[in-house]
C-alpha cells in the first residue's frame, strides 16, 4: 500500500508574513484563508493524509507555552540553520496537558484522512528545559505522558495518521536508544492511530538497526541527508516506511519518472508493511509557491508508484 503526506510547518505568504509582524486586527482571517488555500492544495494534489499547515504555529513546540507550568525562555537556533525556535522551561507538574494541539488546530477544517505532526518526547526533553525534571529520563518521560494525552485527544478527533518528528536522533551523534524506546512506548502503547517516527537534520545511517527495535508503526527519513542506499540494507517487514523524498530545502522540482523509480526501487528491497511518500523536512523554508509546486508533485509520484 502507497500513501502520501506532508510533513510540518508550511510557509507563510508575503501578506500573511507582513500581517504578522504588524500584528494586523484581520490576523485570524488571514490565516484561516490561506489554512483553507493549503488544504484544498492538499486534496487537489490527492494525498492520503491532509493536514492542518500550522501557520499560526511560530515553531513545532510553541503551543506548549499555553501549560500552566511551562515558561518561555530565551530564543535558540533550530539546529544548524538561521531560523529559532523559543525555548520552553518546564517547571511543574503537566496536568493541564491534553488540548493544546488539538485546539491548536483548525480541526473542522480537515477531512477524515487526517494526520497531525508533533515533536518526538526525546527531541522535545533534548531542546528544551526544566527546573522540576533534574535528570534527562524524567524529564523526556514526563514529556512523553504529556504528550501522549494530547495524541489520545486527537486520535479521539479521528486523526489517523501520527507524525512524530525526531531531528535531535538524527542531529545528535550520541543517543540514549534505552530512553528513546521506554518514551515511545507511553506514546504508541494501546493507540489506536498509526506512528511514523521521522529523521531529519542529519544522518542516521548507522542508528537504523537500533531505529527499527523502537515501538512505532514506521520510520521516515530525509533522503537528502540519509543516502537511499543505507536504507536499503535494511528488511522494514513488520514496519512501515515514509520516504523523504520531496526536498524542502531548495526549490528544484523533482523529478516525476526518476522518483517512481527510486521509489519502486526501495520498496522491492526494504520490503516494507506499508510505504509512505512525503517530504524530508517543513516546507516553510520555502517560498508558497514553490511549496504549492512540491505538494502538487509529491501527489504525483505517489500515484505513479501505486500505478508502476
Amino acid at each position: 500500500m502507497i500513501s502520501s503526506y506532508t510533513v510540518g510547518i508550511y510557509p507563510r505568504s508575503e501578506e500573511l508574513i507582513e500581517a504578522t509582524r504588524k500584528n494586523s486586527k484581520n490576523l485570524s482571517s488571514l490565516y484561516l484563508k490561506e489554512k483553507k488555500e493549503y488544504i484544498a492544495v492538499q486534496k487537489r494534489a490527492k494525498l492520503d493524509y491532509v493536514c492542518d499547515p500550522l501557520l499560526d504555529w511560530d515553531d513545532i513546540y510553541r503551543p506548549f507555552s499555553k501549560l500552566k507550568s511551562v515558561k518561555l525562555s530565551a530564543l535558540n537556533r533550530i539546529y544548524e540553520t538561521n531560523t529559532f525556535y523559543r525555548r520552553l522551561s518546564f517547571d511543574g507538574p503537566l496536568d493541564d496537558a491534553g488540548n493544546i494541539v488539538k485546539s491548536s488546530l483548525a480541526v473542522s477544517l480537515l477531512p477524515k484522512n487526517r494526520t497531525a505532526c508533533i515533536a518526538d518526547p526525546y527531541t522535545f526533553a533534548d531542546v528544551h528545559l526544566s527546573t522540576k525534571y533534574k535528570k534527562r529520563e524524567e524529564f523526556t518521560l514526563a514529556i512523553a505522558k504529556m504528550l501522549r494525552k494530547e495524541i489520545d485527544a486527537l486520535v479521539k478527533s479521528g486523526f489517523e495518521l501520527i507524525q512524530l518528528v525526531a531531528p535531535s536522533i538524527a542531529y545528535n551523534e550520541k543517543v540514549d536508544f534505552g530512553i528513546v524506546k521506554n518514551s515511545l512506548e507511553i506514546i504508541t502503547r494501546g493507540l489506536k492511530a498509526k506512528t511514523i517516527l521521522h529523521f531529519y537534520f542529519g544522518d542516521v545511517s548507522k542508528k537504523i538497526e537500533k531505529l527499527l527495535d523502537m515501538p512505532v508503526s514506521g520510520l521516515g527519513f530525509d533522503t537528502t541527508l540519509t543516502p537511499i542506499s543505507s536504507i536499503k540494507k535494511h528488511s522494514f517487514s513488520g514496519k512501515s516506511l515514509a520516504v523523504g523524498i520531496v526536498n524542502s530545502y531548495n526549490t528544484k522540482l523533482e523529478d516525476k519518472q526518476e522518483c517512481v523509480t527510486e521509489l519502486n526501487n526501495i520498496i522491492s528491497k526494504t520490503k516494507p508493511d506499508e510505504v509512505f511518500v512525503t517530504t524530508n523536512f517543513d516546507l516553510q523554508y520555502l517560498p508558497k509557491d514553490f511549496a504549492v509546486r512540491k505538494i502538487l508533485r509529491l501527489g504525483e509520484i505517489a500515484r505513479g508508484v501505486r500505478s508502476a
